[in-house]
């Protein structure tokens, strides 16, 4: 069998899917071209948060960025910065280097990177954004296989009792476990294993 590759935010928008909603959801995912940043709608805002941490720049980039975008994405870019201004918040933060990550499951490789790594009042964070959770609903029992699987990563630096965690930038709702048993093993391999085999079977 062929490789599939993914990112870990496609993982997530399969893992919130319902059974019929999950075949249209790879179906279109497999007919979709490889990733082009001009189709990615966050990019600019993605970028912007990561360098605002690792540069420790003034939270004016944010204004200079909401002048720069897209007439069409503008306001949802304003919506955004807000929830995360809110975030960040009366919060003592710095950044650490998160490195890039992977998971794999037998022909599955998901590309499980998390765009910040950030001491949060002290506490190690390494954080993958979703940016697509104002529509989604995401609560503590569908996030744990996502969350299940950044536990389960394989990373290029070496991290020390790290929280993984899953920020809906959308809601300024963080989810973190580090509390992985066997049940969520099982749970995150029979998403993955859903995933290849509805996959191997649309042409």
């Amino acid at each position: 069998m062929a490789e599939i590759k993914v990112s870990l935010t496609q993982f997530l928008d399969f893992t919130l899917k319902g059974s019929a909603a999950k075949t249209t959801f790879v179906k279109n995912l497999k007919s979709q071209p490889e990733y082009q940043p001009i189709f990615d709608y966050w990019k600019q805002l993605r970028e912007t948060v990561i360098k605002f941490h690792q540069n420790e720049l003034p939270f004016e980039c944010f204004e200079t960025l909401v002048q720069t975008v897209d007439q069409k994405k503008k306001q949802n870019y304003i919506d955004v910065i807000k929830q995360y201004k809110k975030f960040i918040k009366n919060k003592n933060i710095s950044w650490f280097d998160p490195g890039k990550s992977h998971w794999t499951s037998d022909d599955l490789i998901v590309r499980s990177s998390p765009e910040l790594g950030l001491f949060i009042n002290d506490e190690p964070h390494l954080i993958k954004l979703f940016f697509k959770g104002k529509r989604e609903r995401i609560d503590k029992y569908n996030i744990n296989s996502t969350l299940t699987l950044l536990n389960e990563s394989t990373f290029s630096n070496e991290h020390n009792d790290v929280n993984y965690t899953v920020l809906n930038i959308q809601k300024n709702r963080m989810f973190t476990n580090n509390s992985i048993n066997n049940e969520h093993l099982i749970a995150l391999e029979s998403e993955a294993n859903q995933l290849c085999y509805i996959w191997n079977k649309i042409d």
